[in-house]
């Protein structure tokens, strides 16, 4: 059953779809004119922008409460750092977020050099495996408890969200138990200084870990995929590639730092795999400039950098490639570390 939600934007509807349209250019997401209105495929779900004589109207639809409460909370999140305010329809306060969760670790397994793998167990963990492919791992302040909800049905986060660390990680594969029950595979990037590699060196068994998601959008339905991704995008396109019907032609190249990183992955015997070292002289834009997609029925993925993946996004688009044609995502920038 769809699930929806509504708030109110004091603001005239020619303003709030400038508005929305400028928020929608900088986390890379469609915005589709509908008259005077606006609409905003976030995965699965959709924010519609909705002008009304005085103020404007906006509509979230998702297909489960996890996915419409992550809405809810991005927009949120929007409206504080453009300093406009939303009124929301009522909301159930005090209970935990609907896309929260805690799991317990069971394993963190050394992969290879430079990835280990967290496995987490938790009573209603199946309901990641649909929604997307990522989750967030929440590492808040010491003794602050977990998120909960305010009376507008919006994510409060104890001691403020900026004391939060939320990195976004990739749901390698799931292994589903009993009713909703399920064990989550989590594949992570090792680098010095990481505040999420630390805690994978110290986390133990047992360990109790809030969870959110699942979030963005999954794979998409194309007969050829190129793809292309760094040391970050690995564990995305293992996950692409092991899901992608047995008759899926294309290519993937993976850049890695280590020969050692470099290891079997399951894929359709039509799609190509390819591995790069990271200190050569090709880098994921020039593996992106050399991929040869057929007229129809093709999708790019590109995932590295947001620098990288800005100049992705610009190329793709000035080769003639449409909007719903290829994924351009920037999966860390080069001021911060996770």
């Amino acid at each position: 059953m769809t699930q929806t939600a509504q708030a109110r934007l004091p603001m005239a509807g020619p303003q709030a779809t400038r508005l929305f349209e400028d928020m929608a250019r900088a986390v890379n997401l469609p915005a589709i004119r509908i008259g005077e209105g606006l609409r905003l495929p976030f995965g699965d779900s959709l924010i519609t922008v909705v002008p009304q004589p005085d103020e404007t109207l906006i509509d979230l639809r998702a297909e489960t409460p996890a996915a419409l409460q992550s809405l809810r909370d991005f927009l949120a999140e929007q409206a504080a750092q453009g300093a406009f305010s939303l009124a929301w329809d009522a909301a159930p306060s005090g209970a935990h977020p609907a896309n929260f969760a805690l799991g317990r670790v069971c394993e963190m397994r050394r992969l290879s050099p430079s990835y280990r793998r967290l496995i987490v167990e938790g009573p209603d963990l199946g309901r990641f495996a649909g929604g997307g492919h990522h989750l967030r791992l929440l590492f808040g302040p010491e003794g602050a408890g977990w998120p909960r909800l305010d009376v507008q049905g919006v994510t409060q986060w104890p001691g403020g969200l900026t004391a939060w660390h939320r990195p976004v990680y990739t749901i390698r594969r799931i292994l589903h138990g009993t009713g909703q029950a399920a064990r989550l595979e989590i594949d992570i990037f090792l680098h010095a200084g990481g505040r999420t590699t630390g805690w994978t060196e110290r986390v133990t068994p047992g360990t109790i870990l809030g969870l959110t998601g699942p979030g963005g959008a999954g794979a998409p339905s194309a007969g050829w995929r190129g793809l292309v991704g760094d040391e970050t995008a690995l564990p995305v396109i293992a996950r692409i590639l092991a899901e992608a019907p047995d008759d899926t032609r294309g290519s993937a190249t993976l850049f890695v730092p280590e020969r050692g990183d470099i290891r079997p992955l399951a894929h359709p015997a039509g799609l190509v795999v390819t591995w790069v070292l990271r200190g050569g002289q090709t880098g994921p834009l020039d593996a992106l400039r050399a991929l040869a997609p057929p007229p129809d029925d093709g999708h790019v993925f590109f995932a590295a950098e947001r620098t990288e993946a800005t100049e992705a996004r610009l190329w793709l688009t000035s080769q003639g490639f449409d909007r719903s044609s290829f994924t351009a995502a920037g999966y860390w920038t080069k001021e911060t570390i996770c």
